[in-house]
């Protein structure tokens, strides 16, 4: 038995054994991972796999090595394969009117582009780099979009730079970097604005989509009930979930009331050929 008389940490040093069994988070991730079974709730059980996961930076992070796949990480995947194809959606139509392309054009780089994120996604944030960002797309460099096609250049080449510019600051920290130099007042006001402006950008969407069936009251109702989910959400603090339930309840709520409904495209993989996209006539 130790001395009662002697500080812990003193004990600790004198024999690494003991300050081993101090420290229940010393150790690998497998040694230290533990059955849900084993803890009172769910909860407890991610905050604990939260603390004893040590991703490694360009070295491979293997499945039940170093982490483990639960089926709350289907949420925010989800979430950013929402936001990633209005986003790529978003980006394409800007460059697609200028250069005459249509909307066949925009269905196909949506899905041609989610194959490359998942490819990165893979490779970099599940495998060699799980400390980086989720890959996506800059909402405010798409202004830039249809001046660089006016100026006569290629979205392509736009794109490879910015991506270029995005692995720099991953192998650099460049991005944790100019994290840390702005202020939590720039970024709050900034989260703030881009919030406000994204939400009433999506409003007017709702209520244009609304008055354009003839079912102006569905906007109304959609929003209403949107507003108590995020408040019964906070109150039980489950935002995680804010995604999935509002796309349920926005879409159900609609249909209830009598929207029409149908699958304008069916899944598929995009188009293969090198000629469709740098074809005089598509690319």
């Amino acid at each position: 038995m130790s001395n009662p008389q002697i500080p812990a940490s003193k004990n600790a040093d004198a024999n690494p054994n003991l300050a081993h069994e101090n420290d229940p988070l010393q150790g690998s991730y497998a040694e230290l991972h533990q059955p849900y079974a084993s803890f009172e709730s769910r909860d407890a059980y991610l905050n604990h796999e939260l603390q004893i996961m040590q991703p490694k930076r360009w070295r491979p992070n293997l499945p039940f090595r170093d982490y483990r796949f639960e089926f709350e990480d289907t949420i925010p995947a989800m979430a950013a394969t929402i936001g990633k194809v209005v986003m790529v959606g978003a980006i394409a139509a800007t460059f697609a009117g200028p250069l005459g392309l249509g909307e066949a054009f925009v269905l196909e780089n949506v899905r041609y582009e989610l194959l490359i994120v998942a490819f990165f996604v893979i490779l970099f944030s599940g495998f060699l780099l799980p400390t980086a960002n989720l890959a996506g797309t800059h909402g405010p460099l798409i202004p830039l979009i249809p001046i660089v096609v006016a100026a006569g250049g290629h979205p392509m080449a736009f794109g490879l730079l910015i991506g270029a510019f995005g692995l720099l600051l991953a192998i650099s920290k460049g991005g944790s970097l100019l994290a840390n130099l702005t202020s939590k007042g720039v970024c709050g006001g900034l989260l703030l604005y881009l919030g406000f402006i994204g939400t009433i950008s999506q409003v007017k969407n709702l209520f244009a989509w609304a008055e354009g069936i003839g079912m102006a009251h569905i906007a109304f109702v959609v929003i209403l009930l949107t507003i108590i989910l995020y408040a019964v959400l906070e109150n039980y603090q489950k935002r995680w979930l804010a995604v999935p339930l509002s796309c349920l309840l926005g879409g159900g709520v609609a249909f209830a009331m009598g929207a029409p409904f149908e699958f304008k495209t069916t899944p598929g993989l995009p188009n293969m050929s090198p000629m469709y996209w740098w074809g005089e006539n598509t690319g």
